[in-house]
């Protein structure tokens, strides 16, 4: 975002060079010069992050400070006393809470607001437990106050206490392996989506980027949840595919690395599950016995099928705004080829078949990606293609019985190829580049 309206700023200062030199002339100026000041207008100013950092670190702070001032003397305090005390903070929040709804205060009052009350009912929650000495485990604890939490994500639209939702959900994993827990999981997962996926979608979020970085969490916490309970293989093939294709359409928009988080994770992920399919075949998909019930399974099939729900959207999405691609066909590829592998696992087919058709397909799509990047010049596809034929290259040399000798001079050539290649690939763009700057001057 502060790349983008410093462009604008910088076109600014160029377009009275541009009238200066004819390029342009004065009425064009006037037209883009209020179109871009308008533009520059909308942009958040820097403080606001400032003071929402300040805000959240204060409400904190404060929270804090009430439970070190209460927490001296507490035993002496009578048990009315600690329970008037013990929901102090939550009052403090919500008393906070209205004001800032009722004055329509700024967002930055709106995330303390959420902070210090969500705070309080953790507070809270805590010390009664304490004095009626209730017990319970961290996991319940966390479980509570999530759910009691939620809805201030709605109301106050807060980025940060879906950030504090994000990193504690992992905390309510000590009793994840327990059939009760299953359905609470899912609902904390359910009751957290509509919130990301309208900050998602809403190209004019100012916290669609960090819901980026956000998604790929709560993928992660379903993942570990409901993966193993049927096939973790065809989950992970399934997750890959849906950001695979997210991320490509960010690529197609020239969506910088630090704002599409989606394709170094998705990618990364991608080359490990090819380079053990390739190795172990049908293997990957092993349908898990010891932990498949019949409970188990439904809900690994709910989240499953939310996964594949969401590739078919973003699938049929790119196919209407004419997005679509062979590499986009290639996601769809794999996700048939997961499936494939599950249902031949579940029949005890023999793994050799898989594995001949994830190497075909780890060949086909590291060459086609190599193609492309030459094409388009593009050295990140480039070496995203020639990392991909190494690794199967790698892979298929290493497993074959042969000496440490010609293991080791194989490895240094693949390494050598890789340099190689990668020179070669950087001069054909420096003379794309120079070639398209002397076609420019002779215009």
């Amino acid at each position: 975002m502060t790349g983008k309206f410093g462009m604008f700023r910088w076109f600014l200062d160029e377009l009275p060079k541009l009238r200066e030199a004819g390029v342009i002339d004065s009425d064009t100026e006037e037209n883009l010069q209020q179109y871009y000041r308008n533009r520059l207008a909308m942009a958040p100013p820097p403080q606001k992050y400032f003071l929402m950092a300040l805000s959240i670190i204060g409400s904190v702070m404060i929270a804090g400070g009430i439970i070190l001032l209460f927490n001296y003397n507490w035993d002496m305090l009578t048990k009315a006393a600690r329970i008037s005390i013990a929901f102090l903070p939550v009052a403090l929040g919500v008393a906070l809470s209205f004001y800032t709804l009722i004055a329509g205060r700024s967002q930055v009052w709106r995330e303390g607001a959420a902070v210090l009350t969500s705070t309080g009912t953790a507070v809270a929650i805590a010390l009664l437990s304490h004095i009626y000495h209730t017990g319970g485990t961290l996991s319940e604890f966390m479980t509570l106050v999530l759910l009691l939490s939620l809805p201030l994500v709605y109301i106050f639209d807060s980025i940060t206490r879906a950030t504090l939702y994000a990193i504690g959900i992992f905390m309510t994993l000590g009793t994840w392996n327990t059939s009760t827990f299953l359905p609470t999981a899912f609902g904390l997962l359910a009751g957290i989506l509509p919130f990301a996926g309208w900050h998602l979608l809403r190209e004019k979020s100012p916290y669609r980027t960090w819901m980026r970085y956000l998604a790929m969490g709560f993928a992660l916490f379903a993942m570990i949840v409901f993966g193993g309970k049927y096939s973790l293989g065809l989950f992970l093939y399934t997750v890959c595919a849906v950001f695979m294709l997210a991320s490509m359409r960010l690529r197609d928009n020239r969506e910088r690395m630090c704002r599409n988080p989606w394709l170094p994770a998705s990618f990364c992920l991608l080359l490990v599950l090819l380079a053990i399919g390739t190795c172990e075949g049908g293997g990957i998909f092993e349908i898990i016995q010891h932990r498949k019930t019949p409970e188990g399974v439904l809900y690994f099939w709910l989240v499953e099928g939310a996964f594949l729900l969401g590739f078919v959207l973003l699938f049929v999405r790119d196919y209407l705004r004419k997005q679509m691609d062979f590499h986009r066909l290639m996601m769809l590829v794999l996700l048939l080829i997961a499936l494939l592998g599950t249902l031949l696992e579940a029949h005890d087919v023999d793994q050799l078949f898989m594995r001949i058709v994830l190497i075909a397909y780890m060949g086909i799509l590291g060459v086609t990606l190599l193609m492309r990047g030459c094409r388009e010049v593009d050295m990140l596809i480039f070496n995203g293609g020639l990392l991909m034929c190494a690794l199967l290259i790698g892979l298929r040399f290493f497993d074959t019985d042969i000496g440490l000798l010609p293991r080791a001079i194989g490895f240094i050539l693949l390494g050598l190829g890789f340099i190689g290649a990668n020179v070669f690939f950087s001069r054909k763009l420096g003379r794309a580049k120079s070639t398209e700057v002397n076609h420019a001057e002779g215009r």
